[in-house]
């Protein structure tokens, strides 16, 4: 596999506070299990070749473990996030004190709202969820932000899913994997398709490091459909984090 290779990663700690963070469902969460959870994870990320970047864990940020959300990086430029849950609005400042130091940082501001969930990077298409918590204000900062790159946004009108990336990611080697009937998957036409099949839509949050596919443990149809296309599969149990509407991608920021 020729994917093309990351070496760093955010990661935040999940908080003791993360059984209250913003959410759907109402399973009740074992933040000791999400914190082991997490930690395998941060494992899987070094075994995989990445070195981790740690952003101090805040009780007062029940959310902050998706650390995600918080910003986006192009190349050399990082984007830092303003994301529309208040109670969340503060997860990007220490993030934002990092990255500061390695990148040439922006930030979008209001009108605009944005979460890093919605935007899914494919080599040098920058597809952008519009959902209930990225708005068309975003793209328009994003593409000033972006205006001197050969980078081309692409916006994806997303429903019945949080994120863009909770229905689509991409594996490499001009392939993505998706879940059906949240979004014209015309916009695709020039990618290989993996479809998850129904009842594990939520395998399709997949995170490519390195040539390696991380995936959600306990999804076995679509961890066949991957490996069948080539590629070797990680399994990591993210159950705790699918409690609280995350999933793989949402507990890191890679470049």
């Amino acid at each position: 596999m020729n994917t093309a290779s990351v070496k760093y990663a955010i990661v935040r700690p999940a908080p003791d506070s993360y059984d209250q963070c913003v959410r759907t469902k109402i399973e009740k969460i074992d933040v000791d299990s999400a914190k082991r959870q997490h930690a395998e994870y941060c494992k899987a990320l070094q075994k995989f070749g990445l070195e981790l970047v740690w952003i101090e864990g805040d009780n007062n940020l029940p959310d902050s473990c998706f650390v995600e959300d918080t910003a986006v990086i192009f190349g050399e430029k990082a984007v830092i996030c303003n994301i529309s849950i208040k109670s969340r609005a503060n997860e990007v400042v220490e993030v934002a004190k990092v990255l500061e130091k390695l990148k040439e940082t922006h930030y979008t501001k209001p009108p605009a709202t944005i979460d890093g969930g919605d935007v899914l990077k494919i080599e040098d298409r920058i597809f952008v969820g519009l959902s209930n918590r990225t708005n068309l204000q975003a793209i328009v900062q994003l593409k000033k932000i972006l205006e001197n790159s050969n980078l081309e946004i692409v916006p994806v009108k997303i429903h019945n899913v949080l994120h863009l990336k909770s229905a689509c990611t991409y594996l490499g080697e001009n392939y993505v994997i998706l879940s059906k009937e949240h979004f014209d998957t015309e916009i695709l036409r020039n990618y290989n398709k993996i479809v998850a099949p129904k009842g594990e839509e939520y395998a399709t949050d997949c995170l490519a490091i390195n040539g390696t596919i991380l995936m959600a443990k306990g999804y076995p149809k679509t961890k066949k459909l991957i490996e069948k296309e080539g590629f070797p599969v990680k399994e990591l149990d993210t159950s705790e984090f699918r409690k609280g509407d995350g999933a793989l991608t949402c507990l890191s920021i890679v470049w």
